[in-house]
């Protein structure tokens, strides 16, 4: 058996590589997969019919394929996509090669039967074992939705193929998949504060593209990617500042001014001016966050590195805003009123997005259970553990350094942000073609995830539905950021229609969101991995010999332990005080019988006989049995007797070894004596019975 060899530019995936064909061996789920294919793939021939009309099916058919067939699917991805009106053989070549060099998308091949059922194939004939594949099935094994940590899927290649340019050049600056993941995501959080001025009608309410963010990963695996976007509205929060400064600078000489000439008619008093800035500390007071979003129009971006920052704020009696981040997910109202200095503060119209990064036990401490309101409203996304070192020497130019990079491209979005801003206003819209998908692809996600999980997990679809039409407007907002717009008249709303390649960009985006959302929502639920529970793991130690345990047969022979050697007792830290009770456990008594080897050996066999374990044979013995002879008065007596003398030899014991022999002679006496009288006595009262 070969040994692998650990290889960090496989861990790194830098873009380079990220480019470079690699074919991965798929296996099939099921012996006779090509053979059901084949058979379906005739009906759809003989049909006539196109089962994916949409870039998104067609994407999601190519994965499918390549999950369940490998190369060998490709022949099978042109007979099925030849049917679409404007099909090209070369560019199916090419997205097919594409689903092939991707990893982690998700997807198997029971979305191929899916679509096909979809399109009225019927699949009557097939084993029901073999498709098991539809999303109201449930058997465990073939949940769609439900992954480990180590199958949650990435952002798929299709996504970065059609970005926006600007977005386009933020991710080209990525060292690895899950990097370029973070900071694709990061981004779109980040610049979705700054698109204040558009909005669109999503349930008939007017939105706004504010999104929340929490990026997870364990310490040290690539989530501080996320700070490098926070570059990105730096120049516009450091503008806001400067602005801040000079208004407080003008306010403090009007007030000496008014001081000065306060007796002069006709003066007033000059107004405090607002503080000015985009991006709000996580560690503020509710009254505080509150002021700075009224003094910036309800504009603001929560943004922090540390999860346990925004969690701490949220549990003081000062700092607890949450019920604000919900309230502002909504752009509802939020108010607060405080009885010392009669303060009141009111936002009408808030418009906040946060951007957070924590470790899994600092979701659960901002986030406690799966009903709490923050866990849907949340994009989470989490880095999968990669063992490894990646070269941290790349480059020694500080000019070509991340930080360097991406102050440059936040230099360039506040340039094309003004004149953006400029414009006006924005109204956004869906065609009503890719609404009617849009609704099919939510109708069909929550019938599964219901399926697969519980119905709690419909709250969560629908708010993904409105993150995705907020990603929506993120998009076609920076796909507009270099086009010139010019307008007829100042007051006129400029109308920005989402494209279809955005639209399925958006989709895929959403697709890897939701499987990163069902393995939260099951962690939280605590149905799932205890990764995110509060109580600590066992290690070391303790780990491997749990791990010992675990692996032994459930039935072990006593002449295969031998229990000197393993002893694997591990007793509970007593924390003080007597451990209270249930009352059936103080009624319980146990006891421990001792058997000799030959008596066990006989007692075993019996037990095997009658189909029962020792434990249990031994115990209904003792329910079975019958009293022989009942023990006499007088023989209690003696038992007491015995018991009170050994009592007293353990005392003449220890004061012999104290103080000597000679010290206890009389007592030694004494206590014979008393021993033959019992004797004597049991021996009468044996005599008396028999007779």
């Amino acid at each position: 058996m070969s040994k692998k060899i650990f290889s960090a530019q496989d861990w790194e995936n830098v873009p380079s590589e990220i480019q470079q064909a690699h074919t991965p061996s798929i296996a099939p789920i099921y012996n006779k997969v090509e053979d059901d294919v084949e058979s379906v793939v005739r009906e759809i021939e003989q049909c006539a019919i196109d089962i994916a009309p949409h870039y998104k099916d067609w994407v999601e058919l190519g994965f499918a394929l390549v999950d369940g067939l490998g190369k060998n699917g490709r022949e099978y991805y042109h007979r099925i996509s030849r049917f679409y009106p404007t099909y090209q053989r070369e560019e199916t070549d090419k997205q097919y090669t594409h689903c092939l060099h991707s990893k982690g998308q998700g997807i198997t091949i029971r979305s191929f039967f899916h679509l096909a059922n979809q399109a009225g194939i019927s699949l009557a004939p097939f084993s029901k074992e073999h498709l098991s594949i539809l999303p109201n099935i449930q058997n465990g094994k073939t949940g769609k939705w439900i992954k480990s940590e180590e199958e949650l899927p990435a952002f798929p290649e299709c996504v970065f193929e059609h970005l926006p340019p600007f977005l386009n050049e933020v991710v080209n600056n990525s060292i690895s998949v899950d990097d370029r993941d973070t900071i694709l995501i990061g981004a779109i959080v980040c610049l979705s504060v700054c698109f204040h001025n558009v909005c669109g009608v999503y349930d008939e309410r007017i939105v706004y593209p504010n999104l929340y963010l929490f990026v997870v990963a364990d310490a040290g695996m690539g989530k501080g990617a996320l700070t490098l976007c926070r570059e990105l509205v730096a120049p516009i929060n450091r503008n806001l500042h400067e602005l801040s400064k000079r208004l407080e600078q003008e306010y403090k000489e009007a007030m000496n001014t008014y001081i000065k000439g306060k007796k002069t008619d006709g003066m007033t008093m000059p107004t405090e001016p607002p503080m000015c800035m985009l991006v709000i500390p996580a560690n503020s007071s509710a009254s505080s966050f509150l002021k700075i979003l009224g003094d910036n129009d309800g504009i603001g971006l929560l943004f922090e590195s540390e999860g346990d920052t925004l969690s701490q704020t949220l549990k003081s009696d000062y700092g607890n805003y949450s019920d604000v981040l919900r309230k502002a997910f909504h752009h509802e109202l939020v108010s607060l009123s405080r009885r010392k200095d009669r303060e009141y503060c009111e936002v009408a119209n808030p418009r906040v997005s946060v951007a957070l990064a924590g470790t899994p036990e600092q979701v659960r401490r901002l986030i406690t259970d799966a009903e709490n309101g923050l866990m849907s409203r949340f994009c989470f996304y989490i880095i999968r553990f990669k063992r490894g070192i990646r070269n941290v020497f790349a480059t020694s130019d500080i000019s070509q350094s991340k930080n360097a990079m991406f102050k440059l491209l936040g230099d360039k979005f506040c340039h094309l942000h003004e004149e953006f801003v400029r414009q006006g206003n924005y109204s956004f819209s869906l065609p009503s073609d890719l609404q009617e998908q849009f609704i099919e692809y939510l109708s069909r996600v929550n019938e599964e995830c219901c399926d697969e999980v519980d119905n709690k997990m419909q709250g969560v679809v629908r708010r993904m539905g409105l993150i995705a039409y907020r990603i929506m407007m993120v998009l076609t907002a920076v796909q507009h950021l270099d086009n010139v717009i010019h307008k007829s008249s100042s007051d006129e709303t400029v109308q920005l229609v989402c494209h279809e390649f955005n639209y399925s960009i958006v989709m895929s985006i959403c697709d890897t969101l939701l499987y990163h959302a069902v393995f939260i929502y099951q962690n939280l639920s605590g149905n799932q991995s205890k990764r995110f529970n509060t109580v600590s793991q066992e290690t070391g130690v303790y780990a491997r010999r749990n791990t010992l345990y675990n692996m032994l047969p459930a039935t072990l022979k006593k002449n295969n332990l031998s229990i000197s050697k393993i002893n694997m007792s591990i007793k509970e830290k007593k924390l003080g005080g007597r451990p209270k009770l249930a009352r059936y456990q103080k009624r319980t008594k146990c006891f421990r019988v001792m058997f000799t080897e030959n008596d066990y050996i006989y007692i075993q066999s019996k037990a095997e006989q009658a189909g029962l374990s020792v434990n249990e044979f031994c115990h209904q013995a003792a329910m079975d049995c019958q009293v022989c002879q009942r023990i006499s008065p007088e023989m209690v007596s003696a038992i007491r007797d015995l018991s009170g003398i050994a009592n007293n030899v353990n005392q003449i014991a220890h004061q012999m070894h104290i103080y000597g022999l000679e010290t206890v002679k009389q007592q030694c006496f004494s206590i014979i004596s008393e021993v033959s009288r019992i004797i004597t006595q049991v021996k009468n009262t044996c005599h008396d019975s028999e007779d």
